[in-house]
């Protein structure tokens, strides 16, 4: 009896033992909060410390070619200018050569627009490139073959030329920025073809160029969300396909073998006289230029920074940043705090948005397919949205207003989300965004451009957006 006492005994210790040894091993294991939780705690890196390329911010049709107006133009935030319009004339001009040398000595940035003679690059292309400021050439908005309808070169016979100049100078650039995919609907005398074949073309034929340097290699398009129709029930809107566009060039940008910059135009004055007539506000400045963030873009063109002359497309009465008489406007002072905002946030946001993955909809609570001028329709036209289950950390996101969330990650697989709240201004919406993560205790939340750091309680995360607001959200901890 006593021997068999003795190996009873000896075989519960050595049963004790080992459950132990197996609870230590799987609490080692448990991320779930529980004793012996040995999770990593995530530390973000010093973003600061890190200088990120600049976002660029542009704007289309320059100032007069003055020290002064220069000088205002980069007051407001600007850093590139696309040099065209009545107050520097077309290329070659005398004008376009002052204003290359008052970039010099404000170390502005210049693309010289050839829009309407492509075969000027060459002839001009020498005396530009002594001149610090400018960057290269743009070329607005061709098709992929010949326009018959106002004679201007395709895509395809763009190529040839860019790559001639590229030879010999490798270090100019060339933006040829694209039409919207509403205006393939046009008669444009030439083979009808979709937007996936536009943006094969321009990869085809111009980004292919640029595949062996160090120089931009530019994806640019321009379209406008702000809508005004007195005769509808709800007359201000946003164009329901704009995200579409937006997102677009941001999977092309994505899924490229070649490395590319994205610019996207956004509206800056109002045109014409039919549903483009809208006065934009702070708030309609920063919903566009927040959302382009969502989307990942590195770029931003503003049309129009100077008024264009009165024709049929720009009334007499409308004006843009700066009036007819060379005054800035309530429209100047409105994009100089959004684009201050902006610069604020880039350094950091620029360290994210080249890892970016996609663009998740939240339709708000409020929000009721019930009503059709309400229903955001936009949220249905995205090609590939994501859902909050592909939000790496992300648990759940709600809000009482529709919003977008772009989800990025910086290069040590760290996850940011640029939040927006995406309703037509003249709503009045304000959106109470609740996202709650898995595990992550803190969170860096840049709203206006400043950072504050937030402890989560059971990973929720409260934001409240403004009118037209955008949050950039880094978990950690």
């Amino acid at each position: 009896m006593k021997v068999r006492s003795n190996k009873f005994v000896k075989s519960v210790f050595c049963v004790l033992i080992a459950c132990l040894f197996m609870g230590s091993v799987f609490g080692c294991t448990d991320n779930k909060g529980n004793e012996g939780d040995a999770r990593t705690e995530v530390v973000l890196p010093d973003y600061d410390s890190v200088e990120a390329r600049p976002f660029i911010i542009n704007a289309w049709y320059a100032p007069e070619p003055t020290l002064e107006a220069y000088q205002e133009f980069k007051d407001c935030g600007f850093n590139y200018v696309f040099l065209m319009g009545n107050n520097v004339g077309t290329a070659g001009s005398t004008r376009i050569e002052q204003a290359l040398t008052i970039c010099d000595q404000l170390d502005l940035k210049a693309f010289v627009d050839v829009s309407s003679n492509l075969y000027l690059m060459e002839y001009l292309v020498e005396d530009y490139v002594r001149h610090p400021s400018f960057v290269g050439f743009n070329y607005d908005e061709p098709v992929i073959y010949k326009n018959t309808r106002n004679n201007r070169e395709g895509i395809v016979d763009i190529g040839p030329v860019v790559a001639k100049i590229h030879k010999n100078y490798p270090d100019v650039e060339f933006l040829l920025n694209l039409n919207p995919t509403t205006s393939l609907s046009f008669q444009w005398g030439t083979p009808s073809f979709t937007y996936e074949e536009y943006l094969e073309a321009q990869e085809e034929y111009v980004n292919s160029v640029y595949s062996d340097c160090d120089a931009d290699n530019w994806l640019s398009c321009d379209d406008y969300p702000l809508y005004y129709n007195r005769s509808a029930r709800n007359p201000y809107y946003l164009k329901t396909s704009w995200l579409l566009n937006l997102e677009y060039l941001a999977l092309a940008k994505r899924d490229s073998d070649i490395k590319l910059v994205s610019n996207f135009f956004i509206q800056s004055m109002p045109y014409g006289t039919g549903t483009r007539n809208r006065l934009p506000t702070y708030e309609d400045i920063r919903l566009q230029l927040y959302t382009l963030l969502a989307f990942g873009y590195d770029s931003v063109s503003y049309f129009c920074y100077c008024t264009p002359s009165v024709s049929a497309e720009f009334q007499d009465y409308q004006y843009a940043l700066v009036n007819r008489e060379g005054e800035t406007t309530e429209i100047y002072e409105s994009s100089k705090k959004v684009n201050t905002e902006i610069k604020k946030l880039a350094n950091v946001y620029m360290q994210f948005n080249a890892n970016w993955l996609g663009v998740c909809p939240i339709l708000g609570t409020k929000n009721t397919n019930k009503d059709a001028d309400y229903y955001n329709k936009a949220m249905d036209m995205l090609k590939e949205p994501l859902t909050v289950a592909r939000l790496s950390g992300v648990k759940s996101v709600t809000s009482t207003e529709d919003v977008v969330i772009g989800y990025m990650k910086d290069d040590e697989g760290n996850s940011g989300f640029m939040v927006v709240n995406y309703n037509d201004t003249t709503l009045q919406a304000h959106a109470e965004v609740n996202m709650t993560f898995d595990e992550f205790t803190k969170a860096d939340v840049y709203q206006n451009g400043e950072k504050t750091t937030v402890s989560l309680k059971n990973g929720v995360l409260d934001i409240q957006l403004d009118v037209g607001e955008g949050v950039f959200v880094i978990p950690h901890g």
